[in-house]
């Protein structure tokens, strides 16, 4: 859909946006550091294909009879082409999946993505776009050990027993490397589902955290605390996947395995979870 130009019009590539109008949120790409603004695509992700991923936006319709309309679009050398095109109520994710083909990022250089939302009056909520940048020449991405669930029971589980106590968070333990330097950033990311295998995502339960790497940071380990608001909406049969990474001057250099931890906040006989009021 075109939009009418006036005097507060402004663009950043191709992408149009109106004023003080931008709504919507930036979209996100697995694997590219949010910070980064040229928006790196690591090698594993330009091999393979990646996900984008397009937040719900804050004003989304509940009238079965006017749905949102989603629209996402990647541009390259100044070709825009629609990619994504769908029609949405009642939306029940957290966040709308865009598959990034392997051959779709299969042309090295500068790329933009962005998304536009109509409602059911057509006012269109505009994202800012995503810079992303391809480069099939970087060096391939080394792979990690995953991270350690502190204080977890043999059977690999976070519960009221937990010590310490949950409702002070959840801490993880990243093993000594020698891939990273000091000053690398280390991003761990954290998602939570309604099942014991990663499966149905929970709302409210992603985290994303960042530390910047110490010498000792690497050659000794070191541990990170996932804050209890993205544990508290897992209670019964849930469990959570953590992946973190290094980079470099903002460039992927190292990504772990996922570690999956188990969570059960069911305290026999009673109906709330433990910690509900933390």
């Amino acid at each position: 859909m075109s939009l009418p130009a006036d005097e507060n019009t402004s663009s950043i590539g191709s992408f149009t946006s109106i004023g003080d109008g931008v709504l919507a949120e930036i979209i996100k790409v697995d694997g590219v550091d949010p910070v980064d603004v040229d928006g790196n695509i690591p090698l594993p992700q330009l091999h393979k294909g990646t996900i984008g991923r397009v937040p719900r936006w804050a004003e989304y319709s509940v009238d079965p009879d006017n749905p949102d309309r989603l629209q996402v679009f990647f541009e390259q050398d100044g070709v825009k082409n629609t990619i994504h095109d769908n029609l949405y109520n009642p939306i029940n994710l957290l966040e709308i999946e865009i598959p990034l083909s392997a051959a779709l990022l299969s042309k090295d250089g500068v790329a933009w993505i962005s998304y536009l939302v109509n409602d059911a009056d057509s006012n269109p909520d505009i994202a800012p776009p995503r810079k992303l940048t391809i480069d099939h020449t970087q060096l391939p991405v080394q792979k990690l050990p995953e991270a350690n669930f502190l204080n977890a029971t043999l059977w690999g589980y976070w519960n009221c027993l937990t010590r310490p106590a949950l409702s002070g968070g959840g801490w993880i333990h990243i093993l000594p490397q020698l891939i990273g330097r000091s000053g690398d950033l280390c991003v761990v990311t954290w998602r939570g589902y309604l099942s014991l295998n990663g499966v149905g995502e929970v709302e409210g339960a992603y985290g994303s955290f960042s530390k910047s790497l110490s010498t000792e940071d690497n050659s000794q380990g070191f541990n990170m605390l996932i804050p209890f608001k993205h544990i508290k909406p897992l209670e019964n049969n849930a469990s959570a996947i953590v992946i973190y990474r290094f980079y470099r001057a903002a460039k992927l250099i190292a990504e772990s395995e996922p570690a999956l931890i188990k969570i059960d906040r069911v305290i026999s006989g009673e109906s709330l979870p433990c910690y509900y009021e933390a």
